[in-house]
C-alpha cells in the first residue's frame, strides 16, 4: 500500500533525492524524518530512512578520514561491467577466486577485488573477509558491500549454508532475486519535457495518469519513467524510497540443489558460473558503428531495457539532443539495419548506428 505522506514530507524527500554529498543527504533525511507522521503505514519507511542515515554518517566519516590521510576504506570502486560480491565459506571463496581470476591474495582485514571474464565482458569480483553474523562491525560493513554490489555470488557447501545467509540478508531488508516489476525514474532538469512513460512492461492496478500524478505530488515535473515487467503504484513508490533492496544472486555449491529464482551451479563448472554471473548483472552489450564502417570491437555495457536514446546519452550529450533516428542490427531488429526511434529497446549484442539532425 502506498505510504500516505503529507505534501510537506514529499517535498522534503525531493531534497533528499537532489542532495549530492553525504553531509547534504544527512541533513535532508533528518529534515524529512521530522515531517513524517508516526503511524503503522510509515513504520518501514522510517526504519529504512534511519538505517540509511546511519550508513551516510559512516560514509561521511570515512571521507573525512580519507581527506586527512588516515583510516582505511572497506568499500571498493566498481570496475568492469558490474561488481559481484562473494559471500560464504572463506576457504571455498578463496579457492574459487583463484580459479576465476589471476589474484592469489586472500582477504584478511580488507576485501580483495579481481576481474573475471565472460566472453568480451569484464566482471569485477570482490572477496571480503569472513562474514561473522555475530560481529556487528563486520556485519555492518558486509551489508554495505552487499548494497553496493550489483550481484551476489554465494560460495557454499550445501543448501543449509546458503539458506542461513539468505535469511540473514532478508532480516536486513535485502531480498534475493528480482521483483516482478522494476521502475526506473530518470529525472530531467528541463521542465518542458514533462513526465514521459516508456512502457517496457505493464501497469497493474494503476494507469499512466495516476503514475504521473503521484510523481508530480513529490515535485517531479520532468522525467523519463521506464516500466519493466509488472509494476504497481507501490513499485513506483519503492523506486523513489529504495526501502527494500532486491539483489540478483548466483550460488556456487559443492553439493547440488535447486532454489527458486536463484541459479545453482556446481563449484567446478567455471564456464557455467561465468555465464550465470553475466546473466545476473542484467546487462547487455551494444556495439556502435558509423555509416559504412565496421562496428566497434569493444561493447558498451548497458542495463537490460536500455533504449537507443540511452546509448546516445552515454556516448555524448550532443547525440541525444540532436537525435534523429538510428539503424539497428541484431536480436531487437525485425530485419538488419532497421530504422528505429529513440524509444527502441535493445537486446544483447545489438549493433547501433545513430543519425543526428
Amino acid at each position: 500500500m502506498v505510504t500516505n505522506l503529507p505534501a510537506e514530507a514529499r517535498s522534503k524527500w525531493l531534497r533528499v533525492m537532489e542532495a549530492k554529498t553525504p553531509e547534504e543527504k544527512i541533513r535532508a533525511i533528518q529534515d524529512f524524518l521530522s515531517s513524517v507522521p508516526k503511524h503503522k503505514g510509515t513504520e518501514n519507511l522510517v526504519y529504512w530512512a534511519k538505517r540509511r542515515l546511519a550508513e551516510l554518517r559512516e560514509e561521511a566519516e570515512k571521507q573525512r578520514k580519507k581527506s586527512k590521510g588516515g583510516g582505511i576504506s572497506f568499500f571498493l570502486e566498481k570496475e568492469g561491467a558490474g561488481q559481484v560480491l562473494l559471500l560464504g565459506r572463506q576457504d571455498l571463496k578463496n579457492s574459487l577466486m583463484r580459479s576465476l581470476t589471476n589474484v592469489k591474495a586472500e582477504p584478511r582485514d580488507l576485501p580483495v577485488p579481481a576481474m573475471t571474464y565472460y566472453e568480451d565482458v569484464a566482471i569485477q569480483l570482490v572477496n571480503p573477509p569472513q562474514l561473522i553474523l555475530d560481529s556487528r562491525l563486520i556485519v555492518s560493513k558486509i551489508l554495505g558491500l552487499v548494497r553496493n554490489a550489483d550481484s551476489i555470488l554465494f560460495v557454499v557447501e550445501d543448501r543449509d549454508e546458503f539458506t542461513k545467509m539468505k535469511e540473514f540478508l532478508e532480516n536486513n531488508n535485502i531480498i534475493l532475486g528480482r521483483p516482478k516489476g522494476r521502475v526506473v525514474v530518470e529525472r530531467s532538469r528541463s521542465s518542458k519535457e514533462g513526465i514521459r512513460i516508456v512502457m517496457m512492461g505493464k501497469l497493474v492496478g494503476t494507469d499512466e495518469n495516476e503514475v504521473k500524478h503521484y510523481l508530480e505530488s513529490f515535485g517531479i515535473k520532468s522525467a523519463i519513467v521506464k516500466i519493466l515487467g509488472e509494476v504497481t503504484l507501490d513499485d513506483v513508490e519503492k523506486s523513489l524510497f529504495e526501502a527494500i533492496s532486491f539483489k540478483p544472486a548466483v550460488v556456487a555449491s559443492q553439493n547440488s540443489f535447486s532454489f527458486p529464482q536463484v541459479p545453482v551451479v556446481q563449484l567446478d563448472k567455471l564456464d557455467d558460473l561465468r555465464r550465470e554471473l553475466f546473466v545476473s548483472l542484467d546487462i547487455i552489450r551494444v556495439y556502435t558503428k558509423e555509416p559504412l564502417e565496421e562496428p566497434t570491437k569493444d561493447p558498451m555495457i548497458m542495463k537490460r531495457g536500455s533504449t537507443v536514446l540511452d546509448v546516445a546519452k552515454k556516448l555524448h550529450s550532443a547525440l541525444s539532443e540532436n537525435f534523429k533516428y538510428a539503424r539497428v542490427w541484431g536480436k531487437s531488429a525485425k530485419f538488419p539495419g532497421q530504422r528505429v526511434g529513440e524509444d527502441h529497446v535493445l537486446e544483447d549484442k545489438d549493433i547501433v548506428e545513430i543519425h543526428t539532425k
